[in-house]
């Protein structure tokens, strides 16, 4: 159970990409999954900020990619733009998330309190290097192969990707955190 509470923020995070990509494959249009993925993208933003949710600097910069991002998808009509968007939406993430300890808010309290900061923080920037990893792949998979071979690299390696990350990630804090947890229940016995 500890497992979707912790993917939760990850997959909410990605709505917008899953959106853009399911109604693309149903429908073939490029626009029609463009405009519904924003649509996802904002109405899931509206309902945190209904629900009094915290939104953290990673939130407001992915919202404000995604409007404007989408937006002018919807004005040009260009497939290319539309598959650079990735690119730069995971490259201005990448940045972000190299530049601050992003991953605090997400992280329960057990984490905070039983892991050491500078691992939260090397976490963090783990997290900004995929990022702008699969940004670079993003755009070399967009210049060299077809839209449908975009279409299918988008919609599986980036969140297979992320997937596996937080995999990992899971279960090095899950081991640490245990240790940190019976080391500490060790050192109140010895008293």
């Amino acid at each position: 159970m500890y497992f979707l509470q912790a993917f939760k923020p990850i997959g909410l995070d990605l709505l917008a990409t899953i959106f853009f990509v399911t109604v693309y494959w149903l429908s073939g249009s490029i626009l029609l999954g463009t405009a519904l993925g924003v649509a996802a993208g904002v109405g899931r933003f509206a309902y945190m900020k209904y629900r009094e949710q915290p939104i953290g600097p990673l939130q407001y910069v992915s919202i404000i990619l995604v409007v404007v991002s989408g937006i002018s998808t919807l004005i040009t009509h260009d497939p290319h733009f539309v598959q650079v968007k990735s690119s730069i939406i995971s490259a201005a993430v990448g940045v972000l998330m190299l530049r601050t300890n992003w991953m605090e808010p997400y992280l329960p309290p057990i984490v905070k309190g039983n892991l050491d900061p500078s691992i939260i923080l090397w976490s963090s920037h783990g997290w900004g290097a995929l990022q702008i990893g699969l940004a670079i792949a993003n755009a070399v998979v967009a210049f060299t192969y077809s839209f449908n071979t975009w279409a299918w690299y988008v919609s599986i390696v980036p969140s297979l990707a992320q997937l596996l990350a937080f995999l990992i990630q899971y279960a090095v804090f899950r081991t640490l955190i245990r240790r940190s947890i019976r080391s500490r229940i060790a050192a109140q016995a010895a008293e």
